[in-house]
């Protein structure tokens, strides 16, 4: 990632680069069977029978985890909070796509924290926060940080990820030396030039 420069004080061009702290927690809206079901990974597998239900599921579970981790997009909706050491005039939001603003505080070197206001200190432009202000300052003692909480997860999981998805279990199912006590190793190349399309930071 580039680093923009203000005096002394270098700010990331904000992916996960200059984040403090990262925190993700599942708002429960929904599942990972809500993605791809058992039914539905059955059908594309041409697995007729109900034994390896158990299995299947966990795959399609571990699969999702993996796939979020990776490619940063969020397919189970999440509550998030990042942290920012220092800020630039955009910021980035690393887990995407975001779907509300929670709140976006500035935080001072005594520890103060201050809400800024949407549309009057930021505003919104996709999954990205412009600032009207910013403080460039030389020194960093003298630096501001950042909190941004928001919820981050797609309104409609695009039709390339369900494929994805789909291709990564199959070749997970029939590849199973690749399995460590249910965790997914790797994902097949095909599984990644679908999720690569939809990928910001590489």
């Amino acid at each position: 990632m580039a680093f923009l420069s203000t005096g002394r004080l270098a700010t990331p061009n904000y992916g996960r680069n200059g984040i403090l702290n990262l925190s993700k927690t599942a708002t429960g809206t929904n599942v990972f069977t809500d993605i791809v079901s058992t039914s539905d990974a059955k059908s594309w597998m041409k697995v007729e029978n109900n034994v390896e239900d158990s299995l299947i599921d966990n795959l399609i579970e571990e699969i999702i985890d993996v796939v979020e981790e990776q490619y940063s997009f969020q397919l189970l909706e999440k509550n998030v909070v990042a942290e920012y050491e220092s800020y630039s005039q955009t910021v980035e939001l690393p887990l995407y796509p975001v779907k509300s603003i929670t709140s976006v505080k500035t935080i001072s070197n005594q520890g103060t924290e201050t809400t800024l206001t949407v549309n009057s200190d930021y505003y919104v432009q996709g999954d990205t926060l412009v600032f009207f202000q910013t403080h460039p300052y030389e020194y960093p003692y003298d630096r501001v940080r950042l909190k941004v909480s928001y919820v981050a997860g797609f309104n409609t999981i695009p039709n390339g990820i369900i494929l994805g998805l789909k291709k990564a279990i199959l070749s997970s199912y029939e590849d199973r030396q690749d399995l460590a006590e249910g965790s997914v190793s790797m994902l097949s190349n095909g599984s990644k030039s679908f999720f690569n399309r939809y990928t910001k930071f590489t």
